[in-house]
């Protein structure tokens, strides 16, 4: 049942709603932190790491309660993991529609730890105008090139920097619905071959191609199109000038 990737994704989808749901009901202290931390996002503040680790360096044992207060920590955790969890189906999904030949393992790990490097971000530099002009800065010192070869490569990984920034700031919900269309609309596309045989249009009217002239499948090996479509569409382009 799990080969077929329609009931796996279903599978892993529902499983972690119920995991997610067991969890705040056994434990309603992680979503009360988790709301908390959304109301300090929505109100322009965080949580403060300067004050959180400067203690440290006078008073060691204020410092570590500081890092271990569940206020604090249980955000980041559910934000990093919900990051990683939500984002590994649409890796699949990429290693299941993607020809062979245009496969990339690399980009696929990218796609999967570019999420929770993105949340983490946001933890840092939200509610600090400084941190978020340094990081710019950084940034661009380091000047990350990456070859995308395909544009829907990009919009892989478009997906995953959106599902990073709405863990990061606690929108789960979105990140969890992100995920779930966009995998449903990837598969929907890849298998229905959306657009692989263009339309001939005569003035305002789409005119229907002879079955000897249709862009035959990809997927069942058929050869791209000959000389008699390519005549055909221009008879059908000189009828209607």
């Amino acid at each position: 049942m799990l080969n077929n990737i329609i009931m796996r994704l279903v599978i892993y989808y529902l499983s972690w709603l119920l995991i997610l749901g067991g969890i705040f009901h056994l434990f309603p202290q992680v979503l009360y932190y988790v709301d908390l931390e959304h109301k300090r996002t929505s109100m322009g503040t965080s949580v403060d790491f300067e004050t959180a680790i400067s203690p440290a360096l006078g008073n060691i044992q204020d410092g570590v309660l500081r890092l271990i207060d569940p206020a604090h920590t249980i955000p980041i955790l559910v934000a990093l993991i919900l990051a990683f969890a939500v984002t590994l189906p649409i890796t699949w999904v990429y290693r299941w529609t993607r020809p062979r030949k245009k496969y990339n393992q690399a980009f696929a790990h990218t796609l999967l730890m570019v999420p929770i490097a993105i949340a983490l971000v946001v933890f840092l530099v939200k509610g600090s105008l400084a941190l978020a002009f340094s990081l710019a800065g950084i940034v661009a010192a380091v000047r990350f090139r990456t070859a995308l070869e395909e544009p829907l490569d990009a919009v892989y990984m478009f997906m995953a920097i959106g599902i990073g920034l709405a863990t990061g700031i606690q929108l789960t919900t979105v990140a969890y619905i992100a995920s779930l269309t966009f995998v449903i609309v990837a598969l929907g596309v890849w298998k229905s071959n959306y657009g692989a045989r263009p339309a001939v249009v005569s003035g305002w009217t789409l005119v229907q191609a002879d079955e000897s002239t249709q862009v035959p499948d990809s997927k069942k090996g058929g050869k791209p199109p000959g000389k008699s479509y390519n005549a055909q569409l221009r008879l059908h382009a000189t009828n209607a000038a």
